[in-house]
């Protein structure tokens, strides 16, 4: 147990109350104590109760509290999926190609994961998170589709940068698998890969890594002809050659070994790996507030003082200014509604959020799109008409939806989801010219727009547009001024 203080900043008041005390010791008496025995025999000698009073209040209101210590409880298996999307992954070696085969691959092990924690990242020429560690199996699954090599800002293939990421999403002590997804390795990639895990075979070593590597390799086991690729292909500087070498899966297996992992090769049936570590977190019990059990001594000394009533005034006023207790129990209730949130109970989650922008979140997921606008109508962020602006989509409700990423747009005028689906409204209401001959009637702006794919829901960005804005941000992409 460790005593901490919830409020400290409440100590501040120590010193008027120092200031208080040392100016009653200063104040000279009317009267010398002699000549007041005299001549006020029955009046006793003044004590500064209300002055005491005050230090246990102060105290109170700084917030003792004990603190437990760490629980550790079991927590879901932890799988990180690394996607290779480099160019070479178009190859029709495997039908119709490699990345098709993945993704059709990738949809039946999520079919069959059950309860564990999934993150997904995808990497070329540099690694990005596409969805962090989430049971949310659904959100993953909306991703699967759009998991193309043409979908990269930079192409090229780093499998090292891709082990590295996963490698930061562990929390300290967290056993996890992670899944190598690829089609080749070469012997510098194996190196790079192989260094990240520094303990390999040796006795003392502290820097231990938790996580095993197991390795999926998406090829015939042949030489197979390589797609052309465009020259003017953005962030793609080095052609890849006419022919990909067969993979050397015996250096690929033996890495994979040395790792705690083992090699399988894409095939019809879904691969059978070995079961995913169990792991466990850390879970720290809310502080127990000492503060009221300060106050208790104070109500026999309000008794027997003739200050009885001003000192229950002011422990009545200490009651009050300890209400902000109300605000751990919030706290408590979205970390439990942020759990259930990450666990999938989305209709558990909306009940316990008290942020209207999560809750409408929570409502979002659970497919309660009328009560997800109620919740986000609480809030008058720009993120919070955004997602208003989804639901209202998810509703049919174009007009509204449009006038909701409007209200974004004025807060927040660079939002450029709000802009991207607003475009999309926009293009959709825009009547198309009739080139028929027939006499039918043109579709409305409301039939139009319901053809257009809905917008994900509000985490899940489209995809393309985030890895794009994440490279930007890591000065990858060079955009040139126009003249």
């Amino acid at each position: 147990m460790e005593l901490i203080l919830l409020r400290p900043l409440w100590l501040i008041a120590l010193i008027p109350w120092l200031w208080q005390g040392w100016r009653r010791r200063r104040k000279p008496t009317l009267l010398a104590p002699a000549m007041q025995a005299y001549l006020l025999p029955a009046s006793h000698p003044q004590r500064p109760w209300l002055w005491l009073a005050t230090l246990p209040v102060i105290l109170a209101l700084s917030g003792p509290a004990l603190r437990g210590e760490l629980q550790q409880q079991p927590a879901a298996p932890l799988d990180i999926w690394l996607l290779d999307l480099s160019r070479s992954m178009t190859a029709t070696d495997l039908k119709p190609d490699r990345a098709t085969r993945v993704r059709w691959q990738l949809q039946q092990l999520l079919s069959r994961a059950q309860g564990e924690r999934i993150a997904l990242i995808l990497y070329a020429g540099d690694a990005y998170l596409a969805m962090p560690p989430t049971r949310d199996h659904q959100a993953l699954a909306l991703l699967l589709p759009d998991l193309r090599p043409d979908i990269m800002p930079l192409q090229g293939s780093n499998p090292a940068r891709a082990v590295e990421l996963a490698m930061k999403q562990l929390a300290p002590g967290e056993q996890a698998r992670l899944l190598l997804i690829t089609d080749d390795l070469t012997q510098n990639q194996m190196t790079q890969i192989a260094a990240l895990w520094p303990c390999q075979q040796r006795l003392l070593c502290r820097d231990t890594q938790s996580a095993r590597l197991d390795i999926l390799l998406a090829s015939s086991g042949q030489p197979a002809p390589m797609p052309a690729i465009p020259a003017n292909e953005l962030g793609f500087a080095t052609r890849m050659p006419a022919q990909l070498p067969a993979p050397d899966s015996q250096a690929i297996a033996a890495l994979a070994n040395r790792l705690g992992g083992e090699l399988q090769w894409l095939g019809s049936n879904v691969p059978r790996f070995a079961p995913l570590p169990a792991t466990t977190s850390a879970l720290t019990p809310a502080p127990l507030d000492l503060g009221p059990w300060l106050l208790l001594p104070l109500l026999p000394l309000a008794l027997l003082a003739r200050v009885g009533a001003r000192l229950m005034v002011a422990l009545m006023m200490g009651a009050q200014l300890l209400a902000p207790q109300d605000l751990q129990a919030a706290e408590k209730g979205d970390l439990q509604a942020m759990q259930a949130y990450q666990e999938g109970d989305f209709q558990r989650a909306a009940h316990t959020f008290n942020d209207p922008v999560w809750r409408g979140n929570a409502w979002y997921r659970a497919g309660a799109y009328r009560q997800a606008i109620a919740a986000y109508q609480e809030a008058t962020s720009a993120t919070a008409h955004y997602n208003r602006g989804n639901a209202l989509l998810q509703l049919g409700e174009f007009a509204a939806a449009k006038e909701a990423y409007l209200a974004a747009l004025a807060l927040e005028p660079g939002h450029e989801d709000a802009l991207y689906n607003l475009s999309l409204l926009q293009g959709g209401a825009a009547a198309a010219p009739d080139t028929s001959t027939s006499k039918q009637p043109k579709p409305s702006a409301e039939q139009q727009a319901a053809a257009m794919p809905l917008p994900p829901s509000p985490p899940v960005l489209l995809l393309e547009q985030r890895l794009r804005k994440e490279a930007l941000r890591r000065d990858l992409i060079k955009v040139e001024e126009p003249w």
